[in-house]
């Protein structure tokens, strides 16, 4: 009879812990807040395509392999290291006629990409290529080499702020605020809209700047969600 008592106890144990672990929960403050970080961005990127369009896929990739080689010697004569532009690789596309199903063309294509921290180097490089009556520029845009340092800035930002309002909000209640529970972060920004696409008919119109470019600064956005902890 004294073992059945001890297995008893035994089996009662557990569910006394449990009991007590359910105790009720501490109230908590849920907030939101926006952070954010401005900044003049650091580096511009160039972007450019070759393309060439044909019936026959060897014309086409001639073609454009051709505009390939003229925007490489416009680059050298910039002054542009080969290493510095960022070819994609020649990319081909059948273009077909949905009504016959049947491939009329080819379009061959190769994307480039070219970053530069001086900004001076843009509009020369823009004049000569319309100059030439290169058609292969497409935008340049504007971003942060390194956005880590911003992010974190605009991180703190919204912290801060998440904080004040759940202690504002705490001391309208008449409690205190206590520790933080947890928090979720979600970034964005760090670069400047491309600015339109670049042809040679526009660029007649209007000439690009052969000075310095002057972009709009960079906001980097982070938004915080933080549940805090409310004590008496």
């Amino acid at each position: 009879m004294r073992k059945t008592v001890c297995v008893a106890a035994l089996l009662l144990t557990p569910a006394l812990a449990l009991a007590q672990a359910k105790a009720p929960n501490a109230p908590t403050v849920t907030v939101t807040a926006q952070g954010s970080f401005k900044t003049a961005p650091d580096t511009a990127v160039v972007s450019m395509e070759v393309t060439g369009q044909s019936a026959d896929l060897k014309t086409a990739y001639a073609q454009a392999q051709s505009q390939a080689a003229e925007v490489r010697m416009l680059l050298r004569q910039q002054g542009f290291r080969p290493d510095e532009a960022h070819w994609s690789g020649f990319q081909v596309q059948p273009n077909v006629d949905y009504k016959t199903h049947q491939v009329t063309s080819y379009t061959v294509r190769n994307d480039l990409e070219l970053k530069l921290t001086d900004f001076a180097r843009i509009g020369s490089l823009l004049n000569a290529a319309t100059g030439k009556g290169l058609n292969a520029l497409r935008n340049v845009s504007f971003e942060l080499a390194h956005p880590e340092k911003a992010k974190a800035a605009a991180i703190a930002d919204g912290f801060a702020k998440a904080r004040g309002e759940a202690a504002a909000l705490a001391r309208a209640a008449g409690v205190a605020l206590a520790g933080l529970q947890s928090v979720t972060v979600d970034t964005s920004g760090g670069f400047v809209r491309p600015m339109p696409r670049f042809t040679a008919m526009a660029a007649e119109a209007v000439p690009a700047p052969t000075e310095q470019f002057t972009p709009q600064e960079i906001t980097v956005t982070a938004n915080i969600t933080a549940v805090f902890n409310l004590g008496h």
